[in-house]
Formats: C-alpha cells, sequence, structure tokens
C-alpha cells in the first residue's frame, strides 16, 4: 500500500511539475513575443495532452485562444520555442493576415471538388499544404522572435529543420496513395528547405539538400523536375500579400500539386 501511495504521489508531483513548466514557458513566450513588437494579450491558454502525437496546435475560441501541447514537448527542451511558434499564429489569425484567414482556406478546398479529394489520406495531404504556408508566415514573426534569445541555438534548428527532409519514397501496393503521398513529401521537403534560406538557417554540411536529392532520385524525372516550383513559391511567400493574391497562390499551388499526385 506504501508503494501505491509513494508512486501516486510521484505522478501528482510529476504533474505538478509539468503545470509549473508550462505556465512558466507560457509567460515566457508571452514577454518574448511583446518585447518583440507581437503583443497577442493575455487570452492564450496553454494545456497538455499526454496522448497528442505531435509537438502542438493552437484552437481559437472566439477572442480567445488555447495552444495544446504534447506531453513529450513539455520536457523536449523546445516547450519556448513551440509556445512561440504558436503564438505567432495566434497573432497571424489576431491580425486578419490572409494566411489564417479560414474562410480563405475553405474555399480553396471547396474549389478542389469531393470527386478529386475522396479519401481521408488525400484531405489530410490537402490540410498539411496548406498548414505549411500558414506554418511558413508563423515562422517569419517566430524566427524574428527567438532571433532576440539563446532559448533555441542556431545549430539546434538546423538539426530541427533538416531533419524534416526525407529521402525515401514510399512504396506499397496502392499506387494511387503512393503517388499522393510522395508528392507531398517532396512539397514538405521543399517547405523545409525553403524555410532554411527564408530565414538564413545554414544547412550545415549540405545535409538537406543531399537527403532531398535522393529523395528527388528515386521518383518519377517529370514530378521531381516541380520540386523548383514548389521551392521557390514557399520561400518567395509575401508579406503584404492581399486576400485576393492569397486565393490565387492557393489555387496555383493546389492544382500544381494535383497535376503530381494524380498523374505520377
Amino acid at each position: 500500500m506504501a508503494s501505491a501511495k509513494t508512486s501516486l504521489s510521484q505522478r501528482l508531483e510529476n504533474s505538478e511539475d509539468a503545470d509549473e513548466k508550462v505556465r512558466m514557458a507560457r509567460q515566457t513566450a508571452i514577454e518574448m513575443m511583446r518585447k518583440a513588437g507581437y503583443d497577442i494579450g493575455t487570452k492564450v491558454k496553454v494545456v497538455v495532452d499526454p496522448q497528442l502525437p505531435f509537438m502542438g496546435y493552437t484552437m481559437p475560441q472566439g477572442g480567445n485562444f488555447t495552444i495544446v501541447v504534447s506531453g513529450g514537448a513539455v520536457g523536449s527542451g523546445l516547450l519556448e520555442g513551440l509556445l512561440v511558434h504558436e503564438m505567432s499564429h495566434v497573432y497571424r489569425i489576431r491580425t486578419n493576415h490572409p494566411s489564417h484567414n479560414s474562410q480563405i482556406l475553405e474555399e480553396a478546398i471547396d474549389n478542389l471538388g469531393t470527386k478529386v479529394v475522396l479519401r481521408d489520406y488525400q484531405q489530410k495531404i490537402v490540410h498539411d499544404l496548406l498548414n505549411d504556408i500558414q506554418d511558413l508566415y508563423a515562422d517569419d514573426i517566430s524566427f524574428k522572435v527567438l532571433g532576440n534569445s539563446p532559448i533555441i541555438p542556431a545549430d539546434q534548428m538546423t538539426r530541427f529543420l533538416q531533419d524534416w527532409v526525407k529521402d525515401e519514397p514510399v512504396k506499397s501496393h496502392d499506387g494511387v496513395m503512393d503517388s499522393w503521398i510522395n508528392a507531398s513529401i517532396m512539397t514538405h521537403n521543399a517547405r523545409a528547405i525553403a524555410q532554411m534560406a527564408r530565414h538564413r538557417v545554414e544547412d550545415i554540411g549540405s545535409r538537406a539538400e543531399q537527403t532531398n536529392k535522393r529523395f528527388l532520385s528515386q521518383i518519377s524525372p517529370r514530378v521531381a523536375g516541380r520540386f523548383q516550383y514548389f521551392r521557390n513559391l514557399l520561400e518567395n511567400l509575401r508579406e503584404d500579400m492581399t486576400a485576393e493574391e492569397y486565393r490565387a497562390l492557393l489555387a496555383d499551388y493546389l492544382r500544381q500539386f494535383l497535376k503530381i499526385a494524380e498523374k505520377n
């Protein structure tokens, strides 16, 4: 019985430690954002989902926001950086940037038509493609905020982005699914490499470029030939884009993706 009580006590203590760590990280991130000129106020709650399989996400709730972080993120050493990233999404939403306009995003998906994006994995891929652009716009802010702080060393940021780049295409018995997934891997590689260029993050040892070259060498040359389109588009996203310009950009971005996903 004593052992059970001890175990329960340790779990409660660990939970309290995690709560305190999250509370302090939230306050630190809010203050960092404010000092960098991106005041988001205080209507931002941070909660932990121990079962979340990725780092975190943000939920708008009227004028309030809830940032959900994974249990792994709390002890990763990247918590403050993650919160600054998510708070940068909050800033984009609060300032009505087109990249975070839910109506524009819904229109982009609706315009594809349900006959094209039928399966669950296809819907997720399209969602992730749109999220890539949102993340780039959020990170235009978070990189400026983090640039004023030693929280994430430059070499750690390099490794973080280099690790996003994949070198192996998928191969299964479902050719359509393989086509979609490999096209999405290519665009995600483009996003990571574009982000490094966009924020002058050094690709130490050209690891990201070499990893991507291995990936491109294993897929159709017709598809690999479109890599530069996605890299250029994502690297050169403009800050001062109007809603109509952003609608046009998303339409072309998704149309170009479907061309390679559907005909690979």
